[in-house]
């Protein structure tokens, strides 16, 4: 194993001040439990006052339970943001050369690279951002990783930040990529049809079902009246899903080229929680990080070592929009 230094490129600065920032749902949640913990201390201020003995203990106890969920979610978000910040000091960064034996996914969700000699390399892992329409963004997250695999045997250059120990980049030399753009053909079209057709036929169930339930709501009247709104309110959300949705696909449909990227998978890494199902799954094509989300999952089994095409819809900008598909292609 060979250790080194070298200066932050602008792609490791970026991915450094992006990592730090609190941003997507984990800026909801705090937001949503801070004005919780305010609204139940409120309610206990103006028990104390109004001398309501009644409600003491209950108010007393939820706001003790949301207070802790708060300073738990805000010191690990400031931690990450403090991590990823002291990346930046100095503008340098460690680079290891190493012959991996092992990858392994730590107790803690951490990065293990572990060498034929046994030493091992442990790294906080940054992972491509993805926006709610599972397009993979060029920001990134720090990510809790519940299992890797990847290449054995095979050299790999890791650049590592020099404080915070977040992996930058994970090199391998031995491997190709290669980015080209085609056509959409026929299939592709048809695919991103069916996703919108779906998505139109849940947005009209939500208009009619929230115009009838306001409807029925209003004639009911009475105690019915709440569970009707409650209903009503189901509806709504399915409306505000469906209508951004629909826009985002129906801009797929207008798209006239895709890319397709090829290469060796390097390292499959997983968010995923033990039967659980939630969470995402990144292919690492050479030294580049791929989100896994198709519209259509073919169901190919892919290992690390197997050669991959990754089908993209190509935006009106350029970028790469939502995964049509991968393909594992057959040597």
């Amino acid at each position: 194993m060979i250790q080194e230094e070298g200066p932050l490129t602008n792609e490791d600065i970026r991915l450094l001040k992006t990592a730090g920032r609190i941003t997507g749902i984990r800026w909801l949640l705090l937001l949503l439990f801070t004005a919780i913990t305010l609204i139940l201390a409120s309610l206990l201020l103006m028990a104390v006052c109004g001398r309501q003995a009644r409600i003491y203990i209950p108010v007393s106890v939820t706001l003790f339970i949301s207070i802790a969920i708060c300073f738990f979610m805000w010191r690990s978000a400031l931690k990450m943001r403090k991590r990823s910040r002291s990346g930046l000091h100095k503008g340098r960064k460690k680079i290891v050369r190493m012959r991996i034996k092992n990858l392994i996914a730590s107790p803690k969700g951490d990065l293990q690279y572990i060498t034929y000699n046994h030493e091992v390399i442990e790294v906080k892992s940054a992972l491509p951002d993805r926006s709610f329409f599972f397009e993979q963004k060029s920001t990134y997250q720090q990510a809790i990783i519940s299992n890797i695999s990847g290449l054995t045997n095979y050299e790999v250059i890791l650049h590592i930040s020099m404080k915070g120990n977040i992996l930058l980049k994970a090199e391998y030399p031995h491997t190709y990529y290669r980015e080209t753009t085609a056509r959409i053909t026929p299939d592709d079209l048809q695919l991103m049809k069916e996703k919108q057709a779906t998505l139109v036929k849940l947005f009209l169930t939500g208009c009619t079902g929230l115009a009838l339930i306001l409807l029925l709501g209003g004639i009911a009247k009475g105690n019915y009246s709440n569970l009707y709104l409650v209903i009503a309110g189901v509806y709504l959300v399915f409306f505000f899903l469906a209508t951004p949705a629909y826009y985002v696909y129906n801009s797929y449909t207008q798209a006239e080229s895709k890319v397709i990227i090829r290469g060796k998978v390097t390292e499959i890494i997983s968010t995923m929680q033990p039967n659980r199902g939630t969470g995402d799954v990144y292919y690492r094509i050479c030294d580049k990080l791929y989100l896994v989300r198709p519209i259509e999952n073919i169901g190919a089994k892919v290992l690390p070592g197997n050669e991959v095409e990754l089908h993209f819809v190509r935006k009106a900008n350029g970028r790469r929009g939502r995964m049509l598909y991968d393909i594992k292609c057959q040597r």
